[in-house]
């Protein structure tokens, strides 16, 4: 995780232990700790998640999950692939995991296994790779375009 912003002193705040730390040199800090440094740790403690599947209404301090969720710079932080990848003009965008109508390589995938079923047995192991490598190649361009325009 890149750096937080630390709500008490305005100032950076590193989520890991600098790397001369006598027990946990260059360690991730932990939820717990991070809490701390912010001043936002209860007397009681928190548990780290809540019990239920959802969060009491109204509560944002229920866990220490949803208390990091609702901090303004875990909120607005995005993943450090999807900044890697927007910073050179190109557009990041999540499929839903594993869902095959939206995700082209779904798509792609069931397309090429189904050409694969259709091939028949091979003799070898590389008859095989070879059938398996012609089935991924011989989707046509116009299906995988059809699927990604399909996708956004």
């Amino acid at each position: 995780m890149r750096d937080g912003i630390n709500p008490l002193t305005n100032q950076r705040q590193s989520f890991y232990f600098p790397d001369d730390h006598p027990n946990y040199p260059g360690w991730f800090k932990g939820m717990e700790q991070i809490i701390r440094e912010r001043g936002l740790w209860p007397e009681g403690g928190l548990p780290v998640e809540c019990a239920g599947p959802k969060r009491p209404e109204g509560q944002a301090s229920c866990c220490c999950r949803h208390l990091l969720y609702t901090q303004p710079d875990f909120a607005l932080q995005k993943p450090l692939l999807q900044e890697h990848i927007e910073s050179r003009g190109h557009l990041c965008d999540y499929y839903p995991k594993y869902h095959c109508e939206l995700n082209f390589i779904e798509q792609y995938w069931g397309a090429a296994k189904l050409r694969f079923r259709a091939a028949g047995r091979a003799r070898t192991l590389r008859d095989m790779e070879g059938i398996m490598l012609s089935c991924l190649d011989d989707i046509p361009l116009e299906q995988i375009r059809r699927c990604v325009t399909f996708s956004f």
